[in-house]
């Protein structure tokens, strides 16, 4: 992070609250400039990135617990992207029973979206409790593996290997038809994109 924004961020959480006014100035067009990659809307980009900075100024009281301040941004805005393209696909069709030929080119096209599910759940299950929930934090809940290295308490390496491990055993539940698990979005209580 630049240094003068960090003394601006620092500024800000002491008590200085125009100090927060550079640092908005500051990230909001990256912010816009990185979402637009993803959303390929200038309207949407400019929202979602405007409520990561409003979520930054809610929270003002535990920045300083934050280790990295650009990444902790990031993470916020994945997420609110992630979410932006799940409500997008649970307002436009009830995807529950869509065989996956409609959703794309997949070799099974017998197996509905709501049965990807059922067998994701059920592969998911069968990996060990911490190996799980490190896994649900990064594909699930969009956090970088440094984020979950602080939450969990462990090392990045330690957080990276947990998740390589996981995606292997997944890929191999998946084996018989990996286009399907390239693609898979699965709509419920977990909504995930593996990739």
């Amino acid at each position: 992070m630049n240094k003068l924004i960090g003394q601006h961020l620092a500024d800000w959480v002491s008590g200085d609250e125009r100090a927060f006014k550079k640092v908005f100035d500051f990230y909001l067009p990256r912010l816009v400039t990185f979402s637009c990659k993803s959303l390929k809307n200038l309207e949407d980009a400019e929202e979602l990135s405007l409520n990561v900075l409003l979520n930054i100024w809610k929270f003002k009281s535990g920045v300083h617990a934050i280790v990295d301040f650009e990444d902790y941004l990031y993470g916020i805005l994945r997420n609110q992207i992630a979410r932006h393209y799940r409500k997008k696909l649970l307002v436009t069709e009830d995807m529950d029973m869509i065989p996956l030929h409609n959703l794309g080119s997949v070799d099974h096209p017998e197996f509905s979206l709501k049965e990807l599910q059922l067998r994701y759940t059920a592969a998911l299950n069968q990996l060990p409790e911490k190996q799980r929930e490190i896994f649900i934090l990064s594909r699930e809940q969009g956090m970088s593996q440094k984020q979950i290295a602080l939450e969990k308490g462990l090392s990045v390496n330690t957080v990276n290997n947990q998740i390589t491990t996981s995606l292997k055993f997944m890929r191999k539940q998946f084996n018989d038809y990996p286009e399907a698990l390239s693609m898979l979005v699965l709509v419920g209580s977990s909504t995930v994109i593996l990739k």
